[in-house]
């Protein structure tokens, strides 16, 4: 029984270290990276705590359970890459068909290509006649696709998390971004979701001021702001509890200029602060607002499958873009590093 605790206690450590430091960066800031990486620190060391406990654990049942969740576990490993790719795919299909082609339409499709040429393709380009030249870029590619492959997972990772609503906290604001008009001055149904969800929000926090956050864009009679307030006035929301923002024509402004307003208006303590958007949208917004130093929750609306899959990807590396110098340098470094390896490896077998 000894053997079998000190067996156990080093699992143990890892997930009671892993659990707190997933807490600790959930309630100290979750708009980060970070936290995707806490949490896969907490949860594949429970996980391995929980199959070790079933181990020796001596019930015929306990064993059951264990076999069923390795099978499971390692099922749902290799089935993933398939699962994604078919929902790419179809969704990228879908996309076009119901929204005409472009380019942008185009991301979850080529996404999905892409990830089969790396399954399928890259593997079979090891096995060609080698040089050490060839060697060396076959290899600093591999880190570069494993490196994006695991920031997308990460970010995909935090983005969830940040969706996870906490039922107890109140919030004084709720600022509703805003994404374009239809005919120039009619709330289209992405943006009448996301109107909907903030007056969800707004209801659910008595004392709460909606902020309707948009400017004119092109083509537009009218800012956003003030057709998102027509249509929540026609909604039942008092006009007094409405503040509007119409001068911003990004995601970076709306939030900038929202949040003077806010301070303007509040004279003071600001409150808890609740971003609305759309569900893949939330996470980078939640990103420019810790950028910008804003303080902030975020809320999503719910969007089609397949336009979201693409949004998101669009998001995602609008999020690459954003933080393209830490990522450039990460790559860069790794260069340097990979092309002293190679060449200590070169002289070493030439001496």
């Amino acid at each position: 029984m000894n053997t079998k605790l000190i067996f156990l206690f080093p699992i143990l450590l890892a997930a009671a270290a892993g659990t707190a430091w997933f807490v600790r960066q959930y309630r100290k800031e979750k708009r980060s990276l970070w936290l995707g990486v806490s949490f896969l620190a907490a949860l594949l060391p429970v996980l391995g705590l929980c199959a070790v406990i079933l181990l020796i654990w001596e019930n015929p049942l306990a064993q059951g359970v264990l076999v069923v969740g390795v099978v499971a576990f390692f099922a749902a490993v290799l089935l993933f890459p398939f699962a994604l790719i078919t929902t790419l795919l179809i969704s990228g299909i879908q996309l076009i068909r119901r929204e005409g082609f472009s380019l942008s339409h185009l991301l979850s499709l080529g996404f999905g290509v892409c990830y089969i040429a790396y399954l399928v393709g890259w593997p079979m380009l090891s096995d060609m006649k080698k040089n050490d030249l060839w060697n060396f870029l076959y290899a600093y590619l591999s880190f570069v696709f494993f490196i994006t492959l695991s920031i997308f997972a990460l970010y995909t990772v935090s983005s969830f998390l940040n969706l996870l609503r906490n039922r107890r906290k109140r919030y004084r604001y709720i600022i509703v971004l805003g994404c374009g008009l239809m005919n120039g001055a009619e709330v289209t149904p992405l943006l009448a979701g996301r109107i909907q969800k903030g007056m969800e929000a707004y209801r659910q926090n008595p004392g709460a001021r909606l902020v309707f956050s948009g400017g004119k864009g092109s083509g537009e009679v009218l800012p956003e702001g003030e057709a998102m307030k027509r249509y929540a006035v026609e909604k039942g929301v008092p006009e007094e509890d409405i503040l509007v923002e119409a001068q911003s024509v990004n995601t970076r402004e709306n939030l900038q200029l929202s949040y003077r307003l806010i301070q303007r208006d509040a004279q003071g303590d600001t409150g808890n602060l609740l971003v609305v958007t759309n569900r893949y949208h939330v996470f980078r917004a939640l990103l420019l607002a810790k950028h910008l130093g804003i303080p902030c929750d975020g809320r999503g609306s719910r969007t089609k499958l397949y336009f979201a899959l693409n949004a998101f990807i669009r998001e995602w590396i609008a999020y690459l873009v954003l933080w393209r110098k830490t990522y450039v340098t990460v790559l860069v470094v790794s260069f340097f590093v990979l092309a002293a390896g190679c060449l200590l490896s070169w002289y070493l077998r030439h001496l």
